[in-house]
């Protein structure tokens, strides 16, 4: 919470309140859960779809009471992710079959299956009301965020609470959420977790606003907008951020100034705007490079790629090094080949393994060419 919602609401002339839902939603991979484990002697190598081999190893030997040095994960090319493949399902299964077989042992998910067994995102439902002067200022925000966990704690909802008036300066917000227990499979996460529901409550909220106070949604989101120095309701202060501009920007665009023209008989014709706000995650990520004797470099990354983040953390890599991205050839190493690494997830993997990379070569001034001429 910020300063006082209930003075807030005295001051406003306009006063908008709704209630919003949202559905239980998979992620929707194209590929299922697919595990293959060996356990020979005193070692486990596990082969498996993953967004985090090193989060998969560790929870393998928590939930079979294995020491962890025994498991060897290695990361397959995944088939999709979008946050639902952060957590393991047939690994533990699929090692202590091995155990027992003697022999590999892999299992796939159906379709069916990984809708029954795997987390979707949360349902949920939100209260929201938003004070405002006829200047379109807000002057009050009020929230209650309901989100489903499934069957077990852990739903998102802190997310939507930290996510939902992010993009906006506001005096004076009020946001209760709560985490409810319901009779499904458990949660997981699926692209920002938590904040595309709170969006979706506070940018429609807003738009009816807009149009209650004849003000254009654009310049009513401009009129709040967040800035570097912005306080937000978890108490953070915003460094350099680029909404505003990224509104003007929108605002300019031809697309959003081309008339619409006549929509069909019997349908409706329109354009809409919303903003949603996202933070990444730090945590810790392994990069190594190794110069070969024709000055091309391998970089050995710890993190799965998820949506070409070789490339960008290779590109990350080139750049400081003074060299082509076609001289750099990434790879992802299992767990024994590589120093730990987090998941990839949480909007983390570019930045945070990217300063790893860049780190790993930014010991000296001397670009690569110039270390080859010496």
């Amino acid at each position: 919470e910020l300063g006082n919602v209930e003075e807030g609401f005295k001051k406003a002339d306009v006063i908008v309140e709704r209630e919003y839902w949202t559905p239980l939603v998979h992620q929707g991979y194209i590929e299922p859960h697919t595990s293959t484990a060996v356990w020979n002697g005193e070692n486990i190598t596990i082969w498996t779809s993953t967004q985090g081999h090193f989060s998969v190893r560790q929870q393998v030997a928590d939930i079979l009471r294995i020491p962890l040095g025994r498991i060897k994960v290695i990361p397959q090319e995944i088939g999709g992710g979008f946050g639902g493949k952060l957590g393991t399902y047939l690994d533990p299964v699929t090692t202590v079959l091995a155990r027992k077989a003697g022999q590999p042992v892999q299992i796939s998910m159906s379709r069916t299956e990984v809708f029954e067994a795997s987390g979707p995102a949360s349902s949920s439902s939100t209260k929201l009301k938003i004070g405002a002067m006829k200047d379109g200022r807000i002057v009050a925000v009020k929230g209650d965020l309901a989100y489903a966990a499934g069957a077990y704690p852990g739903s998102p909802v802190g997310a939507g609470c930290m996510c939902m008036v992010a993009p906006y300066e506001l005096e004076n917000v009020e946001l209760d959420g709560y985490d409810v227990v319901v009779n499904t499979p458990k949660t997981a996460a699926y692209r920002a977790p938590g904040a595309p529901q709170a969006a979706f409550a506070m940018e429609s909220l807003l738009d009816e606003l807009a149009e209650k106070l004849g003000m254009d949604p654009i310049e009513l989101r401009l009129r709040n907008a967040a800035k570097e120095g912005t306080k937000q309701v978890n108490g953070q202060t915003f460094r350099r951020i680029g909404y505003v501009e990224c509104l003007e920007a929108a605002r300019a665009t031809e697309h959003l100034n081309t008339p619409l023209g006549q929509a069909p008989a019997g349908k409706a014709r329109g354009r809409g705007i919303a903003a949603g706000y996202w933070f990444n995650g730090g945590m810790k990520s392994t990069a190594v490079a190794s110069v070969n004797g024709d000055g091309s470099v391998s970089l050995a990354e710890g993190s799965v790629d998820i949506g070409g983040t070789r490339t960008s953390i290779a590109m990350q890599l080139a750049e400081t090094l003074g060299i082509p991205i076609d001289q750099v050839r990434p790879i992802i190493p299992d767990t024994d080949s590589i120093g730990f690494t987090q998941m990839t997830g949480g909007s983390r993997t570019t930045y945070a393994t990217g300063l790893a990379a860049y780190e790993a070569v930014s010991y000296t001034h001397l670009t690569l060419p110039t270390i080859l001429r010496v």
